[in-house]
């Protein structure tokens, strides 16, 4: 005999982050693609409450609020330490405090349901990505939110794939990956790398000022040769 497999259900709002669409019964819903995956990947089933019925919604606003009030006045250096001082701030103050509905403290509240809850221990965080589609310029660069990141020169002129997170751009062509960068916080900046270009020389082409992107939108300086001359010279910038 097959166990049937034992689903937890979580109520969400009708926020577009969660749902794309739906009809006012709730019998058709187009879901986000990156929540559904990310509830399958937690194993987890997500439902909505009707639409212009409070009484489904609970007290998400009020939650929303007693954060912000927490974060009021206060300076992070990072997302990191955002999250240690509010992880703090939960384990020290918030969980001690008697709410205001329930009229206990969340803390005692929690021993009761923890075992009811999923745990997502042993279980890497799930990961949301940027994704777009680039070709590769003349100059070995691909641009990506105003920077520009360097790859192999043998790829030049091809279609590649740029995914990035907090920490680092990775580039793939027909899934390979071929570059790796730390990601840069500023704006306008290039990040190359030193290997990337040897051998360019072995491939002089007639100088010219300007080439259009197979895309045929995007024009994008070609730079003189003396511009890889100094990156293999110089290295990483």
């Amino acid at each position: 005999m097959i166990k049937a497999e034992i689903w937890h259900e979580i109520l969400y709002d009708n926020t577009k982050s969660v749902v794309l669409e739906r009809d006012f019964e709730g019998q058709k819903i187009r879901w986000n693609p990156t929540f559904w995956d990310f509830s399958r990947y937690y194993g987890f089933q997500p439902q909505v409450h009707q639409p212009y019925r409070p009484q489904t919604k609970g007290k998400v606003e009020s939650g929303i609020k007693y954060v912000k009030r927490f974060l009021r006045g206060k300076v992070f250096v990072s997302l990191e330490h955002l999250n240690q001082c509010l992880l703090d701030w939960l384990l020290r103050k918030a969980d001690y405090r008697v709410h205001g509905t329930t009229h206990r403290r969340p803390i005692e509240m929690f021993e009761e349901e923890k075992e009811l809850l999923l745990s997502h221990w042993g279980k890497p965080p799930y990961i949301i990505q940027d994704r777009v589609i680039r070709h590769v310029a003349k100059d070995c660069l691909v641009s990506f939110q105003t920077n520009r990141y360097s790859v192999p020169h043998r790829f030049v002129g091809k279609q590649v794939e740029v995914q990035s997170d907090n920490d680092f751009i990775r580039i793939y062509h027909q899934g390979e990956l071929i570059a790796l960068h730390p990601r840069l916080e500023g704006k306008y900046q290039v990040r190359s790398e030193r290997a990337h270009y040897q051998g360019i020389f072995n491939h002089r082409q007639p100088e010219s000022r300007f080439y259009l992107a197979q895309n045929g939108q995007e024009e994008v300086e070609v730079r003189d040769l003396a511009f890889y001359e100094r990156l293999v010279e110089g290295g990483s910038r």
